[in-house]
C-alpha cells in the first residue's frame, strides 16, 4: 500500500476511549499519516478547529445524542472551524439503520462500522481523495449527495466542493479550502438550494392538483400545504437580495394561494392555480443556473404537468 501521499496530511480524531484513539492512530500510521491530533471530548475538537485547518476528521459515534451529529452539522454550516467542507469519516459500533441515518444526515462523508481493518479505513480515505461525492443542499440537509452516480449524472443540482485531503495529497492548493474557493462553492450551493426548494414546492403542489379527485385529500392536504409554507420560508431565507424582486414575489404568490386554500375547501381551479404558480417559481429559480440545464428542467416540468402549461413556461422564459 502506497503511504507517501499522506505523510504531510493532518488528521484530527475524536473518541472518548483512549485505547480506541490509540488504535485509530496506529492504523493511520500504517496508512502513512503522522500529523495526528487526538481529542477526548467534542469541546476539544471545537477548540482545535479554531484558527486551524485539518485535511481529515475521524469522529467516533456512541449514539445519536452524543453531540457528534451536532458537531458535524456545525462544521458544515460554518459554525465551527473555517472549512465547512472538511472531509469527515464517522465510526461506530452500532449499525442500526435509524442511528446510521441520523448520523449520515448530519453531513458526514462516510460511516464506518467498527471493528474495521486497516484496509477498510484505507479504502474509505482513498475514496475521499479520488472519488469524493459532490455536495447537495436542501432546506433540511447540507452534505454529500448520496444518490447513485447515474441519478447524479441526470441532475445538475450538485457542487464539487473544496477537498483539503485531495489538495494535500496531490500537491494542488487550488483544490483546497482557500477562502475564495470556499466562497465560490457556497455561492453555487446557495443557488442549488434555491432550485431544490422551488422544485420541492412545485412537486407538492403538483401532487395536490393531481389528487383533487382523491376522496382522502382532505385528510392530508393541510399537512402538505403546511410543508409548502415551511419550504417557502426557507426559500425566502436562501435567495439573495437581488433576487427578492423576482423570485421573492413569485414565492409570495404561492404563499398567498396556500393561505387562501387553507381557509376553505379548494376547487380544482384553485389547486391548478397553485400548481402553475409553483411551476413558475421552479422555472424562474432554475434559470438562475446553467441555461442548458434549465432547458432540460423546463422540458421535464412541462412533460410532467401536461401541454396546457407550455404557454406558462414560455411566459416565464420569454
Amino acid at each position: 500500500m502506497e503511504t507517501d501521499p499522506y505523510v504531510n496530511s493532518t488528521v484530527i480524531i475524536y473518541d472518548t476511549k483512549l485505547y480506541v484513539r490509540k488504535q485509530t492512530r496506529s492504523i493511520l500510521n500504517i496508512l502513512g499519516f503522522w500529523k495526528i491530533e487526538e481529542c477526548e471530548t467534542t469541546n476539544q475538537v471545537r477548540h482545535a478547529l479554531v484558527g486551524r485547518r485539518f485535511d481529515l476528521a475521524i469522529f467516533a459515534v456512541l449514539d445519536k445524542n452524543d453531540g457528534v451529529s451536532n458537531l458535524v452539522n456545525d462544521i458544515r454550516r460554518f459554525r465551527c472551524g473555517d472549512d465547512p467542507f472538511l472531509p469527515i469519516i464517522l465510526t461506530g459500533w452500532d449499525a442500526r439503520l435509524r442511528l446510521v441515518r441520523s448520523i449520515i444526515d448530519s453531513g458526514a462523508d462516510d460511516f464506518l462500522v467498527a471493528p474495521y481493518s486497516t484496509t477498510n479505513l484505507g479504502d474509505r480515505i482513498n475514496a475521499l481523495v479520488s472519488n469524493r461525492k459532490p455536495f447537495i443542499v436542501t432546506d433540511a440537509y447540507f452534505g454529500p449527495d448520496r444518490r447513485t452516480e447515474e441519478v447524479r449524472a441526470n441532475d445538475a443540482g450538485t457542487v464539487v466542493v473544496p477537498n483539503a485531503l485531495r489538495a494535500r495529497v496531490e500537491g494542488r492548493p487550488d483544490l483546497g479550502p482557500q477562502t475564495d474557493v470556499i466562497g465560490e462553492a457556497l455561492m453555487q450551493l446557495r443557488k442549488v438550494k434555491v432550485r431544490n426548494i422551488a422544485r420541492r414546492i412545485w412537486a407538492i403542489a403538483d401532487i395536490l392538483y393531481k389528487g383533487y379527485d382523491d376522496p382522502t385529500l382532505p385528510d392530508w392536504m393541510d399537512r402538505e400545504l403546511q410543508q409548502i409554507l415551511k419550504s417557502a420560508r426557507a426559500f425566502h431565507d436562501a435567495i439573495s437580495p437581488r433576487e427578492v424582486a423576482e423570485l421573492g414575489s413569485l414565492c409570495d404568490s404561492v404563499i398567498q394561494i396556500v393561505n387562501r386554500i387553507r381557509s376553505e375547501r379548494p376547487s380544482e381551479r384553485d389547486l391548478e392555480l397553485l400548481e402553475q404558480s409553483a411551476l413558475a417559481l421552479r422555472v424562474a429559480s432554475q434559470l438562475g443556473g446553467d441555461s442548458s440545464v434549465a432547458a432540460s428542467e423546463i422540458s421535464s416540468a412541462v412533460a410532467g404537468v401536461g401541454g396546457k402549461n407550455a404557454d406558462l413556461v414560455r411566459s416565464v422564459i420569454g
